[in-house]
């Protein structure tokens, strides 16, 4: 039997789903895991003391609009490949352009710095820990996702555990800006993407074992 036909009889006795229900499921999911990390944030770590400040300066927003571009994209991809037979090509094609772009903001401005000052940017005050509590906080959200994401049928289960990885991770990451008062764009780009990678390299493998058929 062809996967095509295979689909269509399995599917064929089930109720059709309202329009955008597992959408909304996810959304809802979104809200109460990101609900548990803000808690996390600020219960564990602390809001960093001058984050009315920092809110009215363009550095903390430059991080999150990263960040939550590559939520964004997380959860494209995650519903196209939650959906057999959808193209995957538009969202990764965005993913290419969101890391390119950040990538590229902070070789300039690393090569832009006197040489001395180009370690200290990079590695902040934080490095050590960056990664492992985004990783940790991204810990916290994922059952959410994770839960809501079953309600999809992805072919590909490792792929959509890494969607799953990487919305949640941008989730975490968002919010972990309200803590972290890093300011470089370099100090952002390899240890924020270093802890999401993490995620996504976790989501991956958990998808494989919960998204299978």
């Amino acid at each position: 039997m062809k996967t095509d036909d295979l689909i269509e009889t399995l599917a064929a006795d089930l109720p059709a789903a309202r329009p955008r229900q597992v959408e909304r499921r996810l959304l809802l999911a979104l809200c109460a895991g990101g609900l548990l990390v803000l808690l996390g944030v600020g219960l564990w770590l602390g809001f960093r003391e001058d984050l009315g400040a920092a809110m009215m300066g363009p550095t903390f927003w430059i991080k999150a609009a990263y960040t939550g571009a590559l939520g964004l994209v997380g959860f494209w991809l995650l519903d196209r490949l939650g959906r057999p037979g959808s193209a995957i090509r538009a969202p990764l094609t965005a993913l290419a352009i969101v890391m390119t772009a950040a990538t590229g903001f902070a070789a300039w401005e690393v090569v832009s710095m006197p040489e001395a000052e180009r370690m200290p940017a990079v590695m902040g005050e934080s490095a050590r820990v960056c990664a492992p509590l985004i990783l940790i906080l991204s810990l916290i959200a994922a059952p959410f996702v994770f839960g809501a994401a079953q309600g999809f049928a992805p072919m590909r289960p490792g792929a959509a555990g890494a969607a799953a990885g990487l919305l949640t991770a941008a989730l975490a990451t968002t919010l972990y800006g309200l803590h972290c008062p890093e300011h470089t764009a370099s100090f952002v780009m390899v240890w924020y993407s270093l802890g999401i990678a993490l995620a996504v390299a976790g989501g991956a493998a958990v998808g494989r074992v919960l998204f299978r058929w």
